[in-house]
């Protein structure tokens, strides 16, 4: 479940899916639309663990229908296709000798034409074991974002507001937004491969000038919810 566009107060229901695992001692994970590769060979044994390497994903924001005809009559955005990199440093064994604790931070630009800039995020990471059969991940985050993103999706021109009805409006770049996020799994088969329960719940809100935007402001919310359930499977 997630808002039907950033900014919105209205929800819709999207199939999905989550991927991490190792290659040759890489790392990667697929957290929705997004990819990041470890470039660092993984090492369980150190006690400080580094994390770099590249990241790749795509951007749908306001490419559909919406539901909101305001919204609506601004016109379809361009999917944009970010690329960037992610880095991180951890230490391991901050409480039992199954958590990390981390600092991260991801940087992404648009190369195809869409916002045409760029979201800064950073992040703090806490993972740990909660017992045999459950796995914890919380973080919080934020995100600084460029004058072409804020212009791009919360911005209004002259036509726009003709269309819509809403004031015109031209935002700037900075602090955007600020949450956190929980994942949690349950082994099913009580060990480490088979099948497994998992859930995600993610809560941010808006910032600066892209939370005061008509685009929020008098047609969505600047509470934005994420929530997830499924079957995961370890091999």
């Amino acid at each position: 479940m997630t808002t039907s566009y950033d900014g919105a107060s209205d929800y819709k229901f999207i199939p999905g899916g989550t991927l991490r695992g190792t290659a040759k001692g890489h790392d990667f994970q697929l957290n929705g639309l997004q990819l990041f590769v470890n470039a660092v060979p993984n090492d369980p044994r150190r006690k400080i663990d580094i994390e770099f390497g590249p990241v790749a994903g795509v951007r749908f924001n306001r490419t559909g229908d919406v539901s909101d005809s305001r919204i609506a009559a601004l016109g379809e955005l361009d999917t944009a296709i970010e690329l960037g990199a992610r880095g991180s440093v951890g230490m391991r064994g901050v409480i039992n000798r199954t958590d990390k604790l981390a600092l991260a931070v991801t940087g992404v630009w648009d190369v195809a034409g869409a916002h045409g800039s760029h979201v800064i995020s950073p992040s703090v990471e806490y993972s740990t074991l909660a017992g045999k059969r459950m796995f914890l991940r919380m973080a919080i985050n934020t995100e600084f974002v460029g004058k072409g993103y804020a212009d791009y999706y919360f911005g209004i021109n002259t036509a726009g507001s003709a269309a819509s009805g809403l004031s015109t409006y031209n935002p700037d770049g900075g602090f955007a937004s600020i949450g956190g996020n929980v994942l949690a799994t349950y082994s099913l088969s009580g060990k480490r491969t088979g099948w497994s329960l998992f859930g995600i719940a993610s809560y941010k809100r808006l910032q600066g000038d892209v939370a005061v935007s008509p685009i929020v402001r008098d047609t969505g919310s600047p509470n934005q919810v994420f929530a997830s359930i499924g079957l995961g499977y370890t091999f």
